[in-house]
């Protein structure tokens, strides 16, 4: 009788587990741990719901799981939750000219799609990319991405930088996928947008009554307005006449009418980058970004916005035996009103 229980009991252990799929994060777990995973799982999702089908791309997974992210972990959370870790997405790329050469071999992956896990190998460089390299390249492209692709001083934040070219290319597009992979895959995140832009990005609308001076960041409309603000009398003023009709202001250019030429100044220079801001926005549809960010944008403003340093942030990651973990890591990522001063501090006399 007992060898009989013993032999029962060494073929129930031989018998594989039954797998059952997580309501909330969808991945599946054996039976005997889903309810552990759960209950760890719903601290950061228990708002967790099914979405509508996710039109981004028919190479990407046909729905996102939404949820109502509560706090900037809860966002960071989910995007780490929605990488295909079953697929890679290997880029080979050259140290010199990031991030151009990084977007150009970005964009020439045919066979798969960055919602896969990004693995980087540095030409002429031996090793084995087990997330340093990932971390690095992603560090490198978001910094090159503000330097060569956004402008504006850095403690106010930056606009994209007006290039037909670019939204040719499809750039910008490309610009907002690497955004969303930074943020899902232990990147720093791209905190260097204007309030104006965020917002866009949240609703894809634009809140003309909020638009001032400060939201204006190229030299040729930072230039106009400080000659329209200088000028003395309505024949100075009238020296810029060519300039102010160009950017749609159609009333009659007198001195009293300053505020309106200003104002029609910065309507021009910031509506004009729609088209960049739009093409961007498509980008970050990726895993689910941007209706996160349409769905709560106070946790996810402080991964666009500047104005605050993130020092440590809770990622979660998967351990063994399907349990999520915590880890806590460090940012590298300060943005502080002297980021790019010396740089920009012409244009910064502009807004005074």
């Amino acid at each position: 009788m007992v060898m009989d229980m013993a032999e029962t009991d060494e073929n129930s252990s031989d018998t594989p587990q039954r797998q059952v799929v997580c309501p909330i994060c969808t991945k599946e777990f054996p039976e005997d741990e889903i309810t552990f995973h759960a209950s760890r799982c719903g601290e950061s999702f228990d708002s967790a719901q099914s979405s509508a089908a996710n039109d981004y791309s028919p190479s990407l997974p046909a729905q996102t799981p939404v949820f109502e992210p509560k706090h900037v972990e809860d966002v960071l959370c989910f995007l780490q939750h929605q990488v295909d870790t079953t697929t890679e997405f290997k880029l080979c790329v050259h140290r010199d000219d990031l991030p151009d050469r990084g977007i150009l071999q970005w964009k020439r992956k045919k066979s798969a799609t960055p919602v896969s896990a990004l693995k980087v190998v540095y030409i002429g460089e031996a090793g084995i990319d087990t997330g340093a390299l990932r971390k690095e390249f992603l560090t490198d492209m978001i910094s090159g991405i503000e330097n060569r692709f956004f402008e504006g001083t850095g403690s106010h934040g930056k606009n994209p930088m007006y290039s037909l070219t670019d939204l040719d290319n499809d750039n910008f597009r490309v610009v907002g996928e690497i955004m969303a992979v930074s943020l899902a895959q232990g990147g720093p995140p791209p905190a260097f947008l204007k309030e104006w832009c965020y917002n866009f990005l949240c609703t894809g609308e634009v809140d003309f009554n909020s638009l001032s001076l400060e939201d204006v960041s190229d030299l040729e409309s930072c230039l106009l307005i400080s000659k329209v603000q200088d000028a003395a009398d309505s024949q100075s003023l009238m020296l810029c006449a060519d300039e102010i009709v160009s950017c749609g202001y159609t009333s009659q250019i007198k001195m009293d009418s300053k505020d309106g030429i200003i104002r029609a100044i910065v309507l021009h220079s910031t509506t004009r980058l729609i088209p960049m801001l739009q093409q961007l926005q498509k980008g970050m549809k990726l895993y689910g970004l941007v209706d996160q960010m349409g769905g709560n944008p106070e946790a996810c403003r402080s991964l666009f916005v500047p104005g605050e340093i993130i020092k440590r942030m809770m990622i979660p990651s998967s351990s063994e035996g399907g349990k999520v973990c915590l880890q806590s890591r460090e940012k590298d990522v300060v943005h502080t009103k002297e980021v790019n001063h010396i740089r920009d501090v012409k244009q910064a006399i502009f807004f005074q």
